[in-house]
C-alpha cells in the first residue's frame, strides 16, 4: 500500500497560526517555512508519491512526450543533489537594482534532496520526477511565500527541469475578488515536454547550466534547463576551496539579514506587548463596569 507523508493536525494548526502572525507587518516572527525532518519526507518514498503535504509534492509520473528515453534509473547522492539544485538563482529587480536570489529555499532543497534522488533510483526510463513546492523567500519589503514547480529527469548524463512556475507568488484568495483560489481549475502545473511555459521568473545561469534548444523549433526553451551535475559540482568545490576559510559576500548577506530578522522580530514583540497591556487594561475596565452594574439596586 502507498504510503504518503502529510503534515499532522498539530502541524497544520502550526502553520495556520505562522500564516497569520506573519501578515502582522515586517514579514512577522513565525513563518509557515518550517522545515520537515528527513524522516517525515523518507516515510512516502515506497511508491509513486514520494513526498506530500497539502499542495506541494514529490512525485515520479510518466513521461508526458516520446522522444529519447531518460537513463533511469539513476544515482545521485543527497548531497549532490542538494549542491546542484543549490546552484539554481533567480534575478530579481530591487530598491537598489538587480539581485539574484536562489530558486530555493532551505526547507525547499531539504525536501527535494531527500525524496528526488529516491525517485530518480526508483523511476524507469520512460518516467520523470515532477514537484511543486511553497517557500519563503526575501521580498521587496518583506518575505513572501513562493511557489516553484518542475518536471525532472536524467537524459545524455546532464539532470534536466523543465520548470512550470518559477518565484511564483503563493496566494491562497484572489487579490481583487479575495475569494479562495480553487486549485482544481488554476492548478500549480509542472513544466511539460510539449510546450515553453514561459515563467515569468528567468533562471540566471551559471557554469554547467544552458538552456535546451528545442530541435523541433531551434530556439532555446525559456522553461527548460541543462545541467551538467560534474561540471556544477566541480564549480562548487572550486569556489569553496578559493574561500578558503574567509567570509564571502553571500555570508555577509545572509549575515545582515539575520541582523534584519532579528530586528523585526523584537519590534513584533514590543507590539505584542503593548497589544497585550491594552488588553490588560479594557479587560480591568469591563470587569469594574460589571461589578458596578452587580452593586447597583434593583
Amino acid at each position: 500500500m502507498r504510503r504518503i507523508v502529510k503534515f499532522s493536525s498539530v502541524a497544520l494548526v502550526s502553520l495556520v497560526l505562522a500564516g497569520g502572525l506573519s501578515g502582522c507587518g515586517g514579514g512577522g516572527f513565525l513563518t509557515p517555512d518550517a522545515a520537515p525532518t528527513e524522516e517525515d519526507i523518507l516515510l512516502g518514498q515506497d511508491g509513486r508519491t514520494l513526498w506530500e503535504t497539502r499542495l506541494q509534492y514529490i512525485k515520479i509520473v510518466d513521461r508526458d512526450k516520446g522522444g529519447i528515453a531518460n537513463e533511469h534509473p539513476d544515482s545521485i547522492s543527497s548531497e549532490q543533489l542538494r549542491t546542484v539544485l543549490s546552484s539554481l538563482y533567480v534575478s530579481e529587480k530591487s530598491l537598489f537594482g538587480e539581485t539574484q536570489a536562489p530558486v530555493f529555499s532551505p526547507t525547499e532543497l531539504q525536501v527535494l534532496s531527500t525524496a528526488m534522488p529516491n525517485g530518480l533510483s526508483q523511476a524507469g526510463s520512460d518516467e520523470d520526477i515532477t514537484f511543486v513546492t511553497i517557500g519563503t523567500h526575501k521580498g521587496a519589503i518583506a518575505k513572501e511565500r513562493k511557489t516553484t514547480t518542475g518536471r525532472v529527469f536524467i537524459s545524455g548524463g546532464r539532470l534536466n527541469i523543465i520548470f512550470g512556475l518559477v518565484h511564483e507568488t503563493y496566494r491562497e484568495k484572489d487579490p481583487i475578488t479575495n475569494q479562495p483560489i480553487d486549485r482544481r481549475i488554476n492548478p500549480l502545473l509542472p513544466g511539460t515536454r510539449k510546450f515553453d511555459s514561459k515563467p515569468s521568473t528567468r533562471i540566471a545561469l551559471d557554469e554547467g547550466q544552458s538552456q535546451y534548444l528545442d530541435p523541433e523549433t531551434g530556439k532555446e526553451r525559456t522553461d527548460w534547463v541543462v545541467i551538467d551535475i560534474a561540471t556544477v559540482l566541480a564549480a562548487a568545490k572550486s569556489r569553496a576551496n578559493d574561500n578558503d576559510g574567509r567570509v564571502s559576500p553571500e555570508l555577509l548577506e545572509d549575515v545582515a539579514r539575520s541582523k534584519q530578522d532579528t530586528g523585526n522580530l523584537r519590534e513584533d514583540l514590543g507590539g505584542m506587548k503593548e497589544i497585550l497591556f491594552d488588553m490588560s487594561a479594557e479587560i480591568d475596565r469591563l470587569k469594574k463596569e460589571i461589578e458596578d452594574l452587580k452593586a447597583q439596586p434593583e
